[in-house]
């Protein structure tokens, strides 16, 4: 007869699988760069990145900016329907933070902490939680839109003979590079599903109460199924403001496609039109799910430089191209750093948050 564990036991080998966990990540990302470095070969990234063209890459940050300030309104006017009031420079900084946690976590995952990073804002965690559920929702619905369009124009605009060229397996007489991409769109589509359900279904939540509160679950999901209820009106309020979702998240998807567009300018490839930016993004950062690295870091640099290859772009530009998006990306992201430590700071502080104090009379 075994010897039960101790809790102490019990966190240390929990302790000790998520390490095992982070280190495999880390490996499988220092190994894919490392292939990557040797197939786009170091010497032709070295002389696409020397030949930058400096004024088209601040015009790149301008948009990445001006997404993150659409992303801070559309964030605030959903509050807003909840009910919840907060100020534009803290919930900036917070996007900032939710932005830079996700893109040093799997499957960018790191993202579903923004309600943390509200918390100087006294915004509760169940409408901060619906809010960030239901704006990726309609995000990953976009995406899915996006993913459908990219594969159309591709096959559409990129010869046959270019496509066995990139991709010459096939399987039962279909090529692989669209069947990889279909499967990417088809993630993108369940993941949204599931999403929509969970956020706007009463009847998803309470079979997900029901699960969650089983004997076997109860221990582990006590915590969450605390402020289930609380999340249940909150996700009501979320479901009125789809359409301002809606509207935003296109002007982000816009802006994203003049930021690719004016970061392959500043690498000098002028032949690949805005509409291929437009709609290659969604195909390409689908693969920043993939959760086997830190938001897909390598892979995503492989899609990139395989699509941009289908296209007609040299192997060098295409891998500064992928290097630079991520960059630019977490260079920016770096503004979230203060947010990110006064919210830790305010998560193991003792000191009540404010939300739960009550009014004086």
């Amino acid at each position: 007869m075994e010897t039960p564990q101790s809790p102490r036991e019990q966190k240390q080998q929990s302790s000790s699988k998520r390490f095992l966990k982070i280190s495999l990540q880390i490996v499988f990302m220092v190994a894919i760069f490392a292939a990557l470095l040797w197939y786009v070969g170091i010497g032709s990234l070295y002389d696409a990145l020397l030949t930058i063209k400096v004024e088209y890459l601040v015009l790149a940050f301008l948009m990445y900016f001006g997404i993150n300030l659409l992303f801070t309104v559309r964030l605030r006017r959903v509050l807003g329907k909840s009910g919840v009031k907060t100020s534009f420079g803290k919930t900036l900084l917070a996007q900032y933070a939710g932005m830079l946690t996700s893109d040093v976590t799997p499957g960018r995952s790191g993202y579903i902490l923004m309600p943390v990073y509200l918390r100087d804002q006294n915004v509760p965690a169940s409408k901060g939680l619906s809010t960030i559920l239901g704006i990726q929702t309609i995000e990953f619905l976009v995406k899915v839109v996006g993913g459908v369009g990219a594969v159309i124009y591709l096959v559409t605009f990129v010869s046959a003979e270019t496509w066995n060229q990139m991709f010459p397996q096939a399987f039962m007489g279909v090529n692989l590079g669209i069947i990889v991409a279909a499967l990417g769109i088809t993630l993108m589509l369940v993941g949204a599903i599931v999403l929509a359900l969970f956020t706007w279904s009463k009847r998803a939540i309470s079979l997900f109460d029901k699960i969650a509160n089983s004997r076997y679950l109860r221990r582990f999901t006590g915590g969450l199924m605390g402020k289930l209820e609380e999340y249940k009106q909150s996700s009501h309020s979320t479901r009125c403001a789809i359409p301002e979702i809606s509207i935003l998240t296109f002007a982000c998807w816009i802006l994203k496609g003049f930021e690719w567009w004016f970061l392959g300018l500043a690498l000098g490839i002028t032949y690949v039109p805005w509409i291929a930016y437009f709609l290659i993004h969604p195909l390409v950062t689908a693969l920043a799910f993939v959760p086997i690295t830190p938001a897909g870091a390598g892979v995503q640099e492989f899609g990139i430089i395989g699509i941009l290859g289908l296209l007609g772009v040299a192997v060098g530009p295409a891998g500064a191209f992928a290097l630079l998006a991520r960059g630019l990306l977490i260079f920016m992201d770096f503004i979230g750093i203060p947010q990110i430590v006064k919210s830790t700071g305010l998560v193991f502080s003792r000191k009540k948050p404010l939300e739960t104090s009550l009014p004086a009379q």
